[in-house]
């Protein structure tokens, strides 16, 4: 039987390996993740799928005690849902500490401004994705995650945070650096004792070469695959494709493309039948554009939608189809 996994190229993974799984909202994402998960661990790997989608699904498809709270769900895999709200705060005070560090002014203003200003500021929320994301690179205690990210937009931003972030820390380093050079030398000329140490260079260092760390990772396909689900309907396919397009301005690429709840021979009852017919051979064109060419599996539209773990087991019989290797 076709599997979800074999349209990844696992004997090139570096363990812990994370699959990121993006798509347009309502595509069935959690209940793919889930899937690949329940192969993988059917194989014998250590696995975690955290759903990262603030919709929370996973929370009632696993029945899970709650946000943040990790369980066992099938032998050899467990699930977490995380939630923006508690993640948010810690990040926030985290930055709040570091500012009144780097720029002791800010005690002028009271410490909910602060925290205030940062929490409500433009990429918060993605920056606290990222630090989740992050985390999940350094599990050693599993092979496997799969990350099942909120919506496309959340997503695409997400991912590409590293980079923005290590371009401004590039450019924020080299102007301290020049303050620093000018400073030193002015202590100097006065007879002072220069200090080359400067805890902001310092800091800015580090956030430099974290996020240059990170995104190594997200952009090396032996420790980060992609993987793009969309249901057999323009505005999910067009959401693949702008995610393509955006992985390969990044440096990287989809590794997976699923085509979840297909109808098949359904379609044409329906009057359906050219709509999925042109979803599908967009989708096989877009696993074609990518170098190598990306894998394509095809999952029939379940009689009922799955809502628990032995839902997403018995979908091993609507897998039709794995398309994998050269295009034709």
């Amino acid at each position: 039987m076709p599997r979800v996994m074999d349209a990844f190229r696992v004997e090139h993974w570096r363990r812990p390996h994370v699959v990121v799984a993006m798509g347009k909202g309502g595509v069935g994402k959690t209940t793919v993740s889930l899937r690949l998960g329940l192969e993988a661990a059917k194989q014998g790997m250590r696995v975690l799928v955290a759903s990262l989608d603030p919709a929370g699904h996973l929370l009632e498809y696993l029945g899970l005690p709650g946000p943040l709270r990790e369980q066992e769900v099938y032998p050899g895999l467990r699930a977490v849902q995380y939630s923006i709200e508690p993640l948010a705060k810690k990040v926030a005070e985290e930055y709040a500490v570091l500012l009144r560090r780097l720029a002791p002014g800010l005690d002028a203003l009271g410490g909910g401004d602060v925290l205030r200003a940062i929490r409500e500021a433009p990429g918060f929320e993605e920056e606290v994705f990222l630090r989740v994301l992050e985390g999940l690179y350094q599990r050693s205690d599993v092979d496997l995650v799969v990350v099942d990210m909120p919506p496309t937009g959340v997503a695409l931003r997400v991912v590409a945070l590293p980079r923005l972030h290590l371009f401004w820390s590039q450019r924020l380093r080299e102007i301290r650096e020049r303050i620093v050079s000018i400073k030193y030398a002015i202590a100097n000329a006065l007879g002072r004792r220069g200090e080359l140490h400067d805890p902001v260079l310092s800091k800015l260092e580090e956030i430099e070469e974290r996020n240059r760390r990170l995104h190594e990772e997200l952009t090396r396909p032996e420790r980060t695959s992609f993987m793009a689900v969309a249901t057999p309907e323009p505005l999910p396919v067009y959401e693949v494709r702008v995610i393509a397009e955006k992985l390969r301005e990044l440096g990287t690429m989809l590794e997976a493309i699923v085509a979840n709840r297909v109808l098949m021979e359904r379609a044409g009852s329906l009057g359906l039948e050219k709509v999925e017919e042109e979803a599908l051979r967009r989708l096989r064109e877009l696993r074609c554009s990518q170098e190598p060419p990306a894998g394509l599996a095809v999952i029939a539209h379940a009689p009922r939608p799955p809502s628990r773990i032995e839902d997403v087991e018995a979908l091993e019989d609507y897998i039709v189809s794995v398309e994998r290797g050269p295009c034709t």
